[in-house]
Order: C-alpha cells, then sequence, then structure tokens
C-alpha cells in the first residue's frame, strides 16, 4: 500500500475489527484527496462541515488506526503534528512563510547513494525537506 484510498481501506476493514462508519469513509476521503499534509484539527473542521456531531475521538482513532496498518505516516513539521496520505518514498517542501508542506517526487532530488555515518549506523532510507517560499508567499 502506497498512497490511501478509501477502496483499499474498505476491503482492510470488512475482515476486521475496524467498523467502517459514514463518518470514517468521509474522513478516509478527505485524506485520500488531501495534498496539504493536515492535521487532525484539519481533518475534524473538514468532517464536521459533513457530520456536525463527529468527535475528535473519531478522527484521532481513525487516524491511528490508518497509521498502524501502514497507510498514513505522520509527519512532525512546524510545531504540529500533521499526516501524509502518501506512502510512496517522497521528500517534501516547507514554506518558511505559511507553513504549507507539499510532496517533492523522490525522481526530483539526486539519490545520496551509500552513506556512511559516525558509530557505524546502518542507513536504510532518508527523507530530504527542502525549505523556501511557496509561490504565493513569494509573491
Amino acid at each position: 500500500m502506497n498512497k490511501l484510498s478509501l477502496k483499499a481501506v474498505e476491503e482492510m476493514a470488512s475482515g476486521g475489527k475496524f467498523k467502517m462508519t459514514p463518518q470514517r469513509r468521509v474522513i478516509v476521503s478527505y485524506l485520500e484527496k488531501a495534498t496539504s499534509h493536515p492535521t487532525a484539527d484539519d481533518v475534524y473542521f473538514a468532517v464536521n462541515k459533513k457530520f456536525p456531531m463527529t468527535s475528535r475521538a473519531t478522527v484521532y482513532n481513525t487516524l491511528n488506526w490508518l497509521k498502524s496498518v501502514g497507510m498514513l505516516r505522520e509527519r512532525f513539521e512546524g510545531e504540529k503534528m500533521r499526516y501524509d496520505p502518501n506512502c510512496e518514498r517522497h521528500h517534501h517542501f516547507v514554506c518558511a512563510e505559511c507553513g504549507m508542506v507539499e510532496d517533492i517526487s523522490s525522481e526530483l532530488i539526486e539519490e545520496l547513494g551509500t552513506i556512511k555515518l559516525p558509530g557505524n549506523h546502518d542507513v536504510r532510507s532518508y527523507e530530504v525537506t527542502v525549505r523556501g517560499h511557496c509561490s504565493s508567499c513569494r509573491d
């Protein structure tokens, strides 16, 4: 599983303890389309537009379940925990002005090759975060 999809989540949930409620479908649909790496509050407010009675517990339980089954990644950025529905290998651009986080394809950044670190650490993967000003803030 590389990118979150409602269909994949429904298939996975059908055989387990995780019940797909209408609120959870809206949460997954929102995340599936999200490119901004939303916070839990972002998800909560978006879902409450369709289902005003959705609790924060439902949002957090859904986020935690998706993370536990490898369909969502957490990313701490700008003093906030953000959620990334793209589990494919990729990097990030972060705007220093507005805090926007955007995916960068791994093909756009040259491979580092073999990395030797002090302490004989075994590097398995890495992510690059590029910082600057997005086109909106630059103007």
